[in-house]
C-alpha cells in the first residue's frame, strides 16, 4: 500500500511541475505578444552598377555621366 501512495504523491508532482512549466511558457508568450515589434531601419535605395551589374546602395555608388558605378577596382564590365 505505502509504494501506491508514493506513485500517486511522485505522478501528482510531476504533474504540478508541468504545469508550473506550462504557465512559465504561457507568460512568456504574452509577454512577447505585448512587446511592440522591432523596427526594422529603413531602407536604402539601390542602383545598379552600369559596367558589372551589381546591384549597391545609392550612397555607396560613385555617380558617372552614364549612371552609377560600384567603387570596386576590379569591375571592368563582366556584364
Amino acid at each position: 500500500m505505502g509504494k501506491i501512495v508514493f506513485w500517486i504523491v511522485v505522478f501528482f508532482v510531476i504533474l504540478l511541475g508541468l504545469r508550473f512549466l506550462n504557465v512559465a511558457k504561457s507568460r512568456e508568450r504574452e509577454r512577447q505578444r505585448r512587446e511592440p515589434p522591432k523596427q526594422l531601419p529603413p531602407a536604402e535605395p539601390t542602383v545598379r552598377c552600369e559596367q558589372c551589374g551589381v546591384f549597391l546602395p545609392e550612397p555607396e555608388a560613385i555617380p558617372t555621366a552614364t549612371g552609377y558605378r560600384c567603387g570596386d577596382p576590379a569591375c571592368r564590365g563582366k556584364r
